[in-house]
């Protein structure tokens, strides 16, 4: 990535707030159908923060990722401007959204990059949602296998296996308690996937041994 690549894509926003989306967010087909975000987003490293399965949803009776405050965490993710809108925060009813300094934030490249990056940041307000009840999943909350479709196809379409690597390196607890629903999907707010992202994923969770 380059400075006029991020030059580009900042004179390209619409609002002044920008979401570090770490997972469904992730998937471009997914928020644009259920939250209305249409503006591409960019991959980060965020600093700060580590991802779990710990967001245990009542209402949907599933466990999602969250993220959770840590000194020494990182997660990946892609940052996206959009509105702070009621479709979103029904999207994220079981996070709350938490402020995010710009020195946390960079992506891949020199370090002129990122310091052009968290210049021109600054002015800008960055969220990430952290997840608010912490409860690993478990056979009444188990994870849907299409939301780990739904996040791991957007690192694919994004930033190929390696982003896709880079999501299941830095989430914890991941659990054996998956729901396999791709034929009839609970995760209300799944992506389309392609059949070959399908493969690429079941060959990612069997080389880590998360199936």
């Amino acid at each position: 990535m380059t400075i006029e690549h991020i030059r580009q894509w900042l004179a390209s926003l619409e609002h002044e707030h920008l979401v570090l989306g770490y997972g469904s967010l992730m998937n471009a087909d997914s928020r644009q159908r259920f939250s209305a975000i249409d503006e591409p987003g960019i991959l980060v490293s965020v600093t700060g923060f580590e991802r779990a399965w710990v967001t245990r949803s009542e209402q949907e009776k599933l466990t999602y990722v969250g993220a959770l405050a840590n000194p020494d965490g990182w997660l990946n993710a892609q940052m996206i401007s959009t509105a702070i809108s009621p479709a979103l925060a029904k999207r994220e009813q079981d996070y709350q959204f938490v402020a995010v300094p710009a020195s946390a934030v960079s992506v891949k490249a020199a370090d002129k990059v990122n310091t052009y990056l968290q210049q021109a940041l600054n002015d800008k307000s960055l969220w990430i949602c952290q997840t608010l009840a912490q409860q690993p999943a478990s056979a009444e909350f188990p994870i849907a296998q299409t939301y780990i479709d739904t996040c791991l196809a957007g690192c694919l379409e994004q930033g190929g296996e390696a982003q896709a690597r880079a999501f299941i390196d830095s989430t914890r607890l991941w659990s054996r308690h998956i729901q396999h629903d791709r034929t009839a999907p609970v995760y209300p707010r799944p992506g389309r996937v392609a059949r070959q992202h399908h493969e690429q994923i079941d060959a990612l969770l069997r080389e880590y041994a998360l199936v």
